[in-house]
């Protein structure tokens, strides 16, 4: 059993090539983690980490199932290892979301951006002015596959209700961002990995997080199976699904006879 998680506002569409080529050695579910951060109830980071160890021990009793995740989807994936070993039996992390993320985000923007505390009306005003298009332009350009029709628009022209629900979005992830102790999962995570339970999976050209950074990542969380991709981008499972594909495969056929 292998669980593909998207990040957040993401799609289960950036796996879709993924989950066609890894079907054929597993059953693959590709949950849509939506509900986690599109709530009227905001749910801290913690508190997705606990509904999704509930989703995988109620769907899935008294065994142990993959996980790979990417971005946020990658974030909450090591959550879980962390809390809940007994329901994970291998982690890939593909670009993950690191602990402390606003003050790693390589963009100079996307730090201050995520450090004032504005309000959903705020957020939506700022959208609307021509530095808030510009904003959205560089955004899109980390988290949103241009390389297909998906969404049928170009971000930064959007208006109304479309920006408005985009600025709700953005809102949400900041709370996420800005209301975790993040301290407290440094203290948890560090050293956890056992030999052979995860791989870490980034591309240089990651526009969202230094190499560096998740280099220093995978040192802390003590991961010594580290890949580096080139020219794979943030949506590393969309843009380059052979090679995930093919690293993912790799990294869990040693549990295919077990």
């Amino acid at each position: 059993m292998l669980l593909l998680l998207h990040g957040y506002g993401g799609s289960v569409h950036h796996w879709e090539d993924v989950a066609s080529s890894l079907s054929r050695s597993f059953r693959i579910i590709v949950p849509n983690l939506g509900h986690l951060y599109l709530s009227t109830d905001k749910l801290s980071f913690s508190s997705q980490v606990e509904v999704l160890a509930k989703f995988i021990e109620f769907n899935f009793p008294n065994q142990k199932v993959h996980l790979a995740g990417l971005s946020f989807g990658g974030a909450l994936a090591w959550g879980v290892a962390k809390q809940y070993p007994h329901l994970i039996e291998k982690c890939t992390l593909i670009n993950p979301i690191v602990t402390e993320p606003m003050k790693n985000f390589l963009p100079i923007e996307l730090r201050l951006f995520f450090k004032l505390p504005l309000s959903i009306a705020a957020i939506y005003i700022i959208l609307s002015t021509p530095l808030g298009r510009t904003f959205l332009k560089k955004t899109a350009l980390i988290f949103r596959d241009e390389k297909s029709s998906e969404g049928g628009f170009v971000i930064e022209q959007l208006k109304g209700r479309k920006l408005q629900f985009l600025a709700y979005m953005i809102h949400n992830f900041k709370a996420v961002l800005r209301g975790e102790d993040w301290n407290i999962w440094n203290k948890k995570i560090q050293g956890f990995c056992s030999p052979g339970k995860m791989r870490l999976i980034y591309s240089r050209e990651d526009l969202l997080f230094a190499e560096g950074v998740y280099q220093v990542f995978a040192n802390h969380i003590g991961c010594e199976d580290v890949i580096q991709l080139a020219g794979a981008g943030h949506l590393a499972s969309k843009n380059c699904p052979e090679l995930i594909s093919k690293h993912i495969l790799e990294f869990l056929e040693t549990s295919l006879s077990a």
